[in-house]
């Protein structure tokens, strides 16, 4: 095929691209200083202490609904985009109908294991958990989580604009409910509320927005047996099972570490890492929005078996991101330590030092966060989850020693070290894995 020939697919990418990052990279600047303000808030409110506990709170819910409930949305991207390219409609319609289900069904178990588990998930925290009561509530966050199988056909859809809408909203929905409870001077119990309530409109909403979307496109949900639906999608389940695999141990890094930072630390110090790791996610959310819009166009690329397109896009995706991450989070970490005390009260002046390290480590996860999404559609799902699975056996055997010994902090650089070898490893795989070569089958001419 010709340069010429091919330009107009090239142009077309690019324009969905930069429209779709433009809504979903904007929508996620708003919701992450939305998300600091109800960090605010909420850190003013509690204090320290007060935001260690609801820390553990949320992380066991969490962590419990990462463990129980696998997300499909990877599935639904990867083989949706086969079957839309295919014009398999129906095909389409079965695999969103069984990811649903599966959604909604994970997300009751997750629901009542958590509920079930909080005893003896207090006996390991203590005090600082918050007790058997508030566990069981924040858990009860995972019951209505349909949210995956939304995400995955907007963006088939490019609805990137309509999912960034839904976000937002959401956000202002969290932002609403913490300053009324903070502004009715409300304790620990009233912001596991508010917990509870935009984590199941988080889950909820976007469904809801999702089935209009497929009627206006002539789609339905169409019930058949999953042996069928994964007969006419080869490599789904292992794409379900090795895609959740390496999400969770990512994710548990990031949740399950409070968890059992809970056994360790005082609650003061367990507010501090608590309140590295809200800015950290803060930061995540302005890179993260260019993982997500690219998945889809690698789906497509390889779809069509055009590797050399698709490394071209991995390569300058992350380098782009990695410069913008030094414009930005340099100069915010040279202020650091004025800037904590005057935004989340003068109890935090001493969290400096572990939200500047927890900062370096979300910029080295960033930095890769293409590399994820071109190793899922290439089909090296299994050696990421392997390099994930190291990483993050690395990173939980260390944790507990190094908060005893560094606290906090030591907590922080844990996740620094383990961030910068999975990124390292993750993009030599990613660059080996896209050379361009004839895929699936694609016969040189």
């Amino acid at each position: 095929m010709s340069a010429r020939a091919a330009s107009p697919s090239t142009a077309g990418m690019r324009r969905r691209l930069l429209h779709n990052l433009a809504w979903v990279g904007s929508s996620q600047a708003v919701i992450a200083v939305l998300g600091l303000v109800s960090l605010a808030l909420t850190a003013r409110a509690l204090g320290p202490a007060g935001l260690g506990v609801l820390a553990v709170v949320e992380a066991y819910s969490r962590s419990i609904a990462r463990l129980l409930h696998p997300e499909p949305w990877q599935v639904v991207i990867k083989h949706g985009a086969e079957a839309l390219e295919a014009g398999d409609h129906e095909r389409f319609e079965r695999l969103v109908w069984l990811s649903l289900v599966t959604d909604l069904a994970l997300g009751l178990v997750a629901a009542v294991a958590g509920v079930a588990l909080a005893g003896l998930a207090a006996h390991w925290m203590g005090a600082v958990g918050g007790g058997a009561a508030l566990l069981a509530l924040g858990a009860t966050a995972a019951l209505l989580a349909a949210r995956p199988t939304a995400t995955g056909v907007l963006r088939l859809y490019d609805r990137f604009d309509l999912l960034a809408r839904i976000d937002m909203g959401i956000a202002l929905l969290r932002v609403a409910l913490v300053a009324v409870v903070w502004a009715a001077g409300g304790e620990l119990f009233a912001f596991v509320l508010v917990f509870v309530a935009w984590t199941v409109a988080d889950g909820l909403l976007p469904i809801l927005f999702t089935l209009p979307q497929m009627r206006q496109r002539g789609h339905r949900l169409r019930p058949a047996s999953p042996r069928r639906i994964a007969a006419e999608n080869p490599g789904l389940l292992r794409l379900f099972v090795n895609s959740n695999a390496n999400v969770t141990l990512r994710q548990l890094r990031q949740r399950f570490d409070i968890v059992l930072l809970a056994g360790v630390l005082p609650a003061a110090a367990l507010g501090h890492y608590q309140l590295a790791r809200r800015i950290g996610e803060a930061a995540l959310r302005l890179g993260r929005p260019l993982g997500q819009v690219t998945f889809p166009e690698f789906a497509r690329l390889v779809a069509r078996g055009d590797r050399a397109r698709l490394r071209r896009l991995l390569v300058w995706s992350s380098l782009g991101l990695s410069a913008a991450l030094l414009v930005i989070l340099v100069p915010v970490a040279m202020q650091m330590d004025r800037l904590l005390p005057l935004a989340f009260g003068p109890g935090f002046a001493g969290a400096s030092a572990c939200v500047n390290i927890m900062a370096a480590a979300m910029a080295l996860y960033m930095a890769g966060l293409t590399s994820g999404p071109a190793l899922m559609v290439l089909g090296r799902d299994q050696a990421m989850t392997v390099l994930t699975g190291a990483t993050t056996a690395f990173f939980f055997a260390a944790l507990i020693p190094a908060a005893r010994i560094w606290g906090a902090e030591g907590a922080a650089a844990m996740q620094l070290v383990g961030n910068a070898l999975w990124l390292v490893a993750c993009l030599a795989l990613a660059l080996s894995a896209s050379r361009p070569q004839p895929i699936q089958g694609q016969a040189a001419t």
